[in-house]
């Protein structure tokens, strides 16, 4: 029988403000300085890059960023889409636990944090660092958080001049764009096509090699602004004493990917590097890969511990190096709402092993759920769609455009692209009754707040906005079809 025993930290006790360093390497000078921190988030990315093995991509800043400090292998995401997931990395409590769920609130219906919640930019100040947000490039100053904020009061810099000028230490964050749609558009001979090797549950065609190949050359523009960043970093005399932590807000962003609870849309890349000279945690080690089970809630719990600040009893998030490091997860979870005009009310968890998720909203297919948004930047929603009136589509194809299950399981080991749903095989019964009394567990402790009934505002302003982004994307809507249709007649005649 497998037991699921639920790591939830929401009440931990344990973590204390200092961690068991171990010595810096001999030959290396000490650094008694309080550290600094930077977060570079990158959106909608996978770990696609060349260090995770990723052979056509070519990723050397990150990849040297990896060699010398930590990269770690089972990173999840606590939402498979920016809103809800930033939302969560910022307070390191789930998002559904602070009532702040729903992705494209309008302001005024934002909910306000719980009292005594606060930033992890809040907690940095209140510990006398500077909290910055970099808007140098590639940095966009992006927050993206879902409950109300007075965002210039979270943050005393905003450029790198002015962090290097106060001389004070620092957490700071810088998300690029880069990886977001819409991608600027391959070079010729790039990556040919012949060399991307597409997920099964994806048509194998070219349009989908094209969409893959302008998701590759985005990564390789966003590896460039990673080497950008490290130079200003070394600019301004801040790259002896800054930890940096390289990750993204969820998985990559193509249909199955961002929005759905699969690995595609929640395993994120994580990349940590100390700096050589500097002490370190014990259990970081520099070179090494980690295949520890880990939450995107952990990150943020970590970093205030690498600032010496004792994280609030209330966060979730577990620190993963030294003497106050969490016990090692069993079980990381997600959960999806409102993603713009679709109400997914979706919940998942993630062993070493296996998937489980619950759809409590249903009376759609991954493909027929997309927002206007998608219908107008996604090929492959056309292609899926087109090739499905053609008859065309496998059995792993053939799902994303059949109505969603209730539940959903999986067996990672064996089927490492999620196409095989066992939730109706007798042989995982116990598997699945385990998982589905870990999922109500996890709903009970942490307080999900998303399984209610909206307000009628809330209601009322997703449906407006619905109608208006669908007006909004509708001539390019109509137009990326033409497109997938005129390649998909171009194809057919090469092969005729």
């Amino acid at each position: 029988m497998v037991t699921v025993r639920i790591i939830f930290i929401g009440i931990a006790t344990y973590l204390a403000v200092s961690l068991s360093f171990a010595q810096p390497e001999p030959s290396s000078s000490h650094t008694v300085a309080p550290p600094n921190i930077l977060w570079i988030i990158a959106e909608d990315l996978s770990p696609d890059l060349g260090c995770y093995g990723n052979s056509i991509v070519e990723t050397p800043n990150l990849d040297e960023l990896a060699r010398r400090g930590m990269r770690f292998n089972n990173v999840f995401a606590t939402a498979p889409v920016c809103s809800p997931s930033r939302t969560a990395l910022a307070t390191g409590m789930y998002q559904t636990t602070i009532g702040a769920y729903h992705m494209r609130y309008p302001e005024n219906l934002r909910p306000a944090l719980p009292p005594g919640i606060k930033t992890i930019a809040q907690l940095s100040q209140e510990a006398s660092y500077l909290s910055a947000n970099i808007q140098d490039y590639p940095g966009k100053g992006k927050t993206d958080w879902m409950f109300r904020a007075d965002v210039d009061q979270q943050f005393d810099a905003y450029h790198w001049k002015d962090i290097a000028r106060r001389e004070q230490p620092f957490f700071a964050q810088l998300s690029t764009a880069m990886t977001h749609r819409s991608f600027a558009p391959a070079t010729p001979g790039q990556f040919p096509l012949d060399s991307i090797s597409i997920p099964p549950y994806y048509p194998d065609h070219p349009v989908s090699r094209r969409d893959f190949a302008d998701y590759y050359a985005s990564i390789e523009r966003l590896d460039k602004e990673v080497g950008q960043i490290l130079d200003s970093l070394k600019k301004y005399d801040l790259d002896k004493n800054t930890i940096i932590f390289f990750f993204s807000d969820h998985g990559r962003p193509m249909t199955r990917g961002k929005n759905y609870h699969y690995d595609s849309g929640l395993m994120v890349p994580l990349i940590l590097s100390i700096p050589q000279g500097m002490d370190v945690p014990s259990g970081y080690v520099r070179g090494e890969v980690s295949n520890e089970l880990l939450s995107t809630l952990d990150i943020t719990a970590t970093t205030l511990s690498l600032l010496g600040i004792t994280p609030p009893d209330e966060i979730q998030g577990r620190v993963i190096f030294g003497s106050n490091r969490g016990e090692p997860r069993e079980v990381v979870f997600s959960a999806t709402n409102r993603i713009g005009e679709t109400n997914f009310r979706s919940r998942s968890l993630r062993t070493p092993r296996y998937r489980y998720s619950r759809h409590y909203h249903r009376d759609f297919s991954v493909n027929s759920s997309a927002t206007a948004y998608r219908k107008a930047n996604h090929p492959i929603y056309h292609l899926l769609n087109i090739m499905h009136e053609q008859g065309q589509l496998t059995e792993a194809q053939q799902n994303l455009v059949t109505t969603m299950p209730y539940e959903e399981l999986y067996d990672i080991q064996r089927d490492p692209f999620e196409t095989k749903n066992l939730t109706e095989k007798a042989e995982y019964k116990v598997v699945l009754d385990s998982l589905r009394g870990a999922m109500d567990e996890w709903i009970e402790e942490s307080g999900d707040q998303g399984l209610g009934t909206d307000s009628s505002a809330i209601e009322e302003s997703f449906a407006t906005y619905g109608k208006e982004s669908a007006a909004r994307y509708a001539e390019k809507t109509e137009s990326l079809h033409q497109q997938v249709q005129q390649s998909m007649a171009e194809t057919s005649e090469v092969h005729q």
